[in-house]
């Protein structure tokens, strides 16, 4: 096993940055789908039931507050985790120089 682990910056850089646009499309992609069934069973969207109707705007009202909410949250804590972990191989390296 090598003393040193070797992450280049602009490696790390660019795995942020991607990670970074998964996340802002799954967030713009969720947001479009609920928007387009939302559209759907509306009273003149094609697919609108009224007791149906209703049921599904309550799903997709938490589906857009609650659940997107947690999707952001646990987006950001995967991010901050990317930066953790580069700081956590940095004092390794750091370490192995010595």
């Amino acid at each position: 096993m090598a003393d040193i682990v070797n992450l280049q910056q602009n490696e790390y850089d660019t795995v942020i940055e991607k990670l970074k646009v998964l996340h802002e499309n799954a967030i713009t992609e969720i947001s479009r789908l609920s928007g387009e069934v939302r559209n759907l069973s509306q009273l003149k969207g094609g697919f609108y039931i009224e007791q149906i109707s209703a049921k599904i705007d309550a799903l997709l009202e938490t589906l857009d507050t609650g659940i997107m909410t947690l999707v952001a949250e646990n987006m950001e804590l995967s991010e901050e985790s990317m930066s953790d972990f580069a700081e956590t191989i940095l004092n390794v390296d750091t370490a192995c120089n010595v």
